[in-house]
């Protein structure tokens, strides 16, 4: 209620500027009217009370700088180029809230990023990227994580329609999590080089300790390395309740290849204590380079005591063609089904398990219900139910009645 109280209109930069100063002690509300906003607002030290900075329909900000600052949120904002890149920063920043904004650089050829650096307590929620910068010479990345940043949390985010970018891509200090987003359509870009165009990733991490990848939706890549790719020095990694779909109504013909990759090829540092657990992997398909499955990890391994090697439980896996990549070097391969190929040794199993269209168990998927191992698995499904006594295989828990054995 105070910071609604102090609320102050704005409509071009100076003004903003200006208010910013103002709330500068006692916090409040910056509503920017309808119109562009070029050139750079800043936000810089101020004390602990809440800012509010609010736009509305019609409200265009080419670029917005959160420099050294605590205590903001940033909504319903549109994040685009007018004149040049587009960006909304953050950094040495703490305890911020980006919600309900649109990053997208979509008929420019320019690109849109959020960039995070150096900040502490930061929220991304409910947030459109697309096109962040499809017809753009230089790389680009629609949220882009760098150095020391810890504690953040992105989520229920729609992440689509990006050519020639990463969705997600850095590095981190610690605690990160990426829960409940869209990941949708990362393709190559046209007409410009082929290093350019030839990474499209929908989620890369180089860096980072306690990683939390939960509840989230990836679909299709192009021409990148794979829908979740973790290289180096990414540690206490957590992949849950995921689901991972190889084909697109909207990229008719096409399947995605591979879905998590752990570990470079060229790095002979990898990540240590990842576990992959109740996912619904449905990637699969063979790459340019020959290699066919829908997991891949690195032969490091093999040198790294078992405690630090990958978990691999309660997974539904699409393909799995050669298991030197993914069971042989993973710490444990428990309770895994795979479509296609063949099936890790131990409790593992290999067959159809009869899915909807969605990618949920059926009352025919007498592979998947009952078959979890408990002790490995998650106790909350993607949903947010709760697991049986007896758990499911994969992201989902059934919900129907039980087949008989």
């Amino acid at each position: 209620a105070d910071a609604e109280f102090m609320a102050v209109h704005v409509r071009n930069s100076t003004e903003f500027a200006a208010a910013a100063s103002a709330l500068r002690d006692t916090g409040g509300t910056i509503r920017l009217r309808r119109g562009w906003y070029g050139g750079e607002l800043v936000v810089g030290p101020r004390s602990a009370r809440p800012l509010r900075i609010v736009g509305g329909r019609g409200v265009r900000v080419e670029s917005l700088l959160l420099d050294r600052t605590r205590n903001v949120s940033v909504t319903r904002l549109r994040i685009s180029p007018i004149r040049q890149d587009a960006w909304l920063r953050i950094s040495d920043s703490r305890r911020i809230e980006v919600r309900n904004v649109l990053v997208t650089a979509e008929r420019t050829r320019y690109r849109a990023t959020v960039q995070v650096v150096e900040s502490s307590h930061v929220v991304i929620r409910r947030s459109e990227f697309r096109r962040c910068g499809n017809r753009s010479p230089l790389f680009s990345n629609c949220l882009h994580v760098k150095h020391g940043t810890k504690h953040m949390l992105i989520a229920n985010n729609w992440f689509h329609d990006c050519r020639g970018c990463d969705f997600v891509h850095g590095r981190f200090g610690y605690n990160l999590t990426l829960s409940a987003n869209r990941f949708e359509r990362a393709l190559p870009c046209r007409g410009m080089n082929r290093h350019r165009c030839g990474h499209q990733d929908l989620v890369s991490f180089w860096s980072g300790n306690r990683l939390l990848v939960e509840r989230n939706t990836f679909g299709v890549y192009r021409l990148g390395a794979a829908q979740l790719y973790l290289i180096g020095a990414v540690d206490r990694v957590s992949i849950v309740n995921n689901v991972f779909r190889g084909t697109d109504r909207k990229v008719p013909g096409y399947q995605a290849r591979v879905a998590i990759i752990v570990g470079s090829k060229g790095s002979k540092r990898v990540p240590r204590r990842v576990r992959i657990v109740n996912n619904t992997i449905l990637t699969g398909a063979r790459r340019i380079d020959g290699y066919a499955g829908s997991i891949r990890m690195s032969g490091v391994y093999w040198r790294l005591q078992e405690r630090r090697r990958p978990l691999l439980a309660n997974n539904v896996i699409g393909l799995v063609e050669v298991p030197h990549h993914v069971c042989s070097v993973a710490r444990r391969a428990v309770s895994n089904v795979v479509l296609r190929g063949v099936r890790c040794l131990g409790r593992n199993r290999l067959g159809r398990v009869h899915l909807d269209r969605h990618g949920r168990p059926t009352a025919a998927s007498n592979l998947l219900i009952d078959r979890a191992s408990r002790s490995l698995g998650t106790r909350r499904d993607i949903d947010g139910h709760r697991r049986d006594s007896r758990p499911d295989i994969g992201a989902y828990e059934y919900r129907g009645a039980k087949p008989r054995d």
